[in-house]
């Protein structure tokens, strides 16, 4: 890639940080989306409560917001792990695990989140698809099945 400096720069690229690149590159900003390609919704089988893309597969769902992303010329996407960061004089420099580094005035963190996985045998196998996470997400496809909560009384990180 020529370019390694950015108006901004999205460390993600799942739903958020395409939502983020497309309204940046919507208002004619040089935004990079450096994205890992490893979404913690890889297991899920099907999306729900995700208005115009209920009961689609989350890849399917992925795939499309990065086809509609890349229409616009001032966005670019790259495949690649962000692991380490500095504050600089005009803003940021972003390393990426290949080793090269991307210069932007702004930075956006679109990282998502991180499911803290119980020491139980086959707990992480079955995450998402049997062990179910969120009611909204996947209660109604449940509904009528016998339920067990599990919960945490620590505040462990």
């Amino acid at each position: 890639m020529k370019n390694k400096t950015f108006e901004v720069i999205i460390i993600g690229g799942s739903y958020s940080g395409l939502a983020a690149g497309m309204s940046m590159g919507r208002a004619l900003k040089q935004v990079l989306i450096i994205d890992s390609g490893d979404p913690c919704n890889k297991q899920t089988p099907y999306s729900h409560n995700f208005l115009t893309h209920d009961g689609r597969k989350p890849s399917e769902i992925l795939m499309i917001g990065k086809q509609q992303v890349q229409l616009y010329d001032t966005i670019t996407v790259i495949n690649g792990m962000a692991i380490g960061g500095i504050k600089t004089k005009n803003g940021f420099e972003i390393s990426v695990a290949s080793g090269e580094t991307y210069q932007a005035g702004k930075l956006i963190f679109a990282t998502g989140i991180r499911d803290t996985m119980a020491d139980i045998d086959g707990f992480s196998a079955c995450w998402g698809i049997s062990v179910l996470h969120c009611p909204y997400c996947h209660g109604y496809e449940v509904r009528d099945e016998k339920t067990g909560i599990l919960a945490s009384l620590t505040n462990d990180t």
